[in-house]
């Protein structure tokens, strides 16, 4: 029988019904509409809160009611032209314990621990479940509450600091070429053969990028990453002790790139756990370690070039990155603990809208982005007639820049939109080398070029995987960046050497290699513009 106060209908039998309708009048009485707006416009701003006697289960099948599953895999593009449906199924979605009987989505995905937290369940995570400890908030299967800070910052360091030793190594190995050229360490071999161990290093850090997610739910995250650290100073220290440039692809190239990989994708994915108003800030410090990294081991490592040799200055480079990232291992804490099944390749991702633009876009503009940093040490020798310590003191140059661009950029992602900021650096990057490097005659005008290169260059290593999350949702981003960086290594491995044949080719002149290095970020830039226009289709928007 129905409460006194309850409205009724009756039906044939003379039974008296709580009518449905009656029911969710009840709800909207209860939920202000403004607290409903706030929850889904702004979902950490505020949280659901249901009166006693609707959060109690009251056992009548007209009170059931069905919600639809959507076969489609989530996107912000898909998800934008659904949010009315979800602010008028808002009740019915978060008060999952009105009527004894759960319709079978809330029955397989959704739990309530009575602690006035809705959480997934195992069936439902792609990488893993959630920690409850850590009081994560998690409404319609997403993760909505992110602390925004506190020991947040320590995942940010941690990050930082891993990006400074996983990649500072590949971005100065034009310090390593042109010694490896002027000594005649290798005699025979050209550029396009030393060039090689660069590229083969860049790329097989995102060898690793898929299999980081179901390596992860087999042996843990901190296994994976004590793994990565190393193979990574493995592969540097026993680099010092070649005898044959195959050697340094192996060591050098290979194993440090494969072992940086496993815990760079380990620590940037933990990072966007932490933060959503300020992901770009985080995510931009974090990936700031890089290029800080490359103005401090750039002059570092011509240094112990010069005082220790060769094979000393690679088994100091190997112990150093054994020491720091060992010593922030801890901080590389997620918040989403990992389960043991589920499938080893995701592949349901590639049905994301917007997800294909996004693999064009990062199998492009890796082609054209680390020649600028692999042939100015030799084009300021060669070209300009430049010393080995001026050719250094490029990369430096470029490097501060690129760091404190990471930062700026991140800050201006987060409030001028993440597409738009995106897009301006590829395309900028890209138009820089066309129109600066390619008329550098001079010192003042290829340092110009560096500054301008190093502002708009970091853009795609900042803000690219903030457009991964925004595109993808935060719970898919770890297997999304593995299969999206997966198709970083042919750029990574074949951009330089391509660009260095360019140059031989023409018999030593440059200006092939600097158009093929300009044109690649310019082309991935219009990728991101259709992203830009999926999500937003107004032209001054913040997307």
């Amino acid at each position: 029988m129905s409460s006194p106060t309850e409205p009724t209908t009756t039906t044939p039998s003379g039974e008296a019904i709580v009518t449905e309708d009656n029911t969710n009048n009840r709800l909207s009485a209860c939920i202000p509409i403004s607290t409903l707006a706030m929850t889904f416009e702004n979902p950490s701003s505020t949280s659901l809160t249901l009166p006693a006697d609707l959060a109690t289960p009251h056992h009548h099948p007209h009170l059931h009611t069905t919600r639809p599953r959507s076969s489609r895999a989530p996107s912000i593009i898909s998800e934008k032209q659904e949010l009315d449906d979800s602010r008028s199924n808002a009740t019915r979605s978060n008060a999952t314990h009105v009527g004894d009987d759960y319709d079978e989505y809330d029955r397989k995905f959704v739990k309530n621990d009575n602690s006035g937290i809705t959480h997934k369940t195992e069936e439902q995570l792609e990488d893993g479940v959630l920690d409850n400890s850590d009081n994560v908030s998690i409404i319609d299967g997403r993760i909505v509450s992110y602390p925004e800070g506190g020991f947040g910052w320590l995942v940010v360091l941690a990050s930082f600091v891993v990006n400074f030793w996983a990649f500072a190594p590949n971005i100065t190995f034009g310090v390593y070429q042109a010694y490896f050229l002027q000594s005649g360490t290798f005699p025979g071999a050209l550029p396009t053969d030393i060039s090689w161990v660069g590229s083969i290093g860049t790329a097989a850090m995102f060898i690793p990028g898929p299999f980081v997610a179901p390596l992860t739910r087999l042996l843990g995250l901190k296994a994976v990453v004590a793994i990565g650290i190393a193979l990574a100073s493995l592969g540097l220290i026993l680099a010092s002790f070649f005898t044959q440039l195959w050697h340094l692809y192996l060591t050098q190239g290979f194993l440090f790139g494969v072992g940086g990989g496993l815990v760079f994708f380990s620590s940037i994915s933990v990072t966007a756990q932490y933060f959503e108003k300020r992901r770009g800030l985080a995510n931009g410090i974090a990936v700031a370690g890089s290029g800080i990294g490359g103005l401090a081991i750039s002059p570092l490592t011509r240094y112990l070039i010069a005082q220790v040799g060769i094979r000393w200055c690679q088994r100091i480079m190997g112990f150093a990155v054994l020491g720091f990232m060992s010593a922030v291992f801890a901080f590389i804490r997620p918040r989403v603990q990992v389960v043991k099944k589920g499938p080893v390749f995701d592949m349901s991702i590639i049905r994301v809208p917007g997800f294909m633009y996004l693999m064009a876009t990062a199998f492009i503009v890796t082609f054209g982005y680390m020649v600028p940093v692999f042939l100015i040490p030799t084009y300021s020798n060669v070209e300009l007639g430049q010393t080995a310590s001026t050719s250094a003191n490029l990369i430096s140059i470029f490097s501060g820049i690129n760091a404190a661009s990471r930062i700026i950029l991140g800050v201006a992602a987060d409030k001028l939109g993440r597409t738009n900021t995106l897009f301006t650096c590829c395309f900028l990057a890209g138009a820089s080398c066309l129109a600066i490097w390619s008329v550098a005659s001079n010192i003042e005008i290829l340092t110009g070029f560096m500054v301008v290169y190093g502002l708009f260059g970091g853009g795609f290593i900042s803000i690219f995987p903030v457009v991964v999350a925004q595109v993808v949702g935060i719970e898919r981003l770890s297997a999304a960046l593995g299969i999206l960086y997966f198709g970083n290594v042919v750029g990574n491995l074949l951009g330089a050497p391509i660009a260095t044949a360019i140059m031989h080719a023409q018999g030593g002149k440059y200006i092939g290699a600097i158009i093929f290095a300009g044109l690649s970020p310019v082309v991935a830039a219009f990728f991101v513009l259709v992203i830009r226009f999926r999500i937003n289709k107004k032209i001054f928007a913040i997307a």
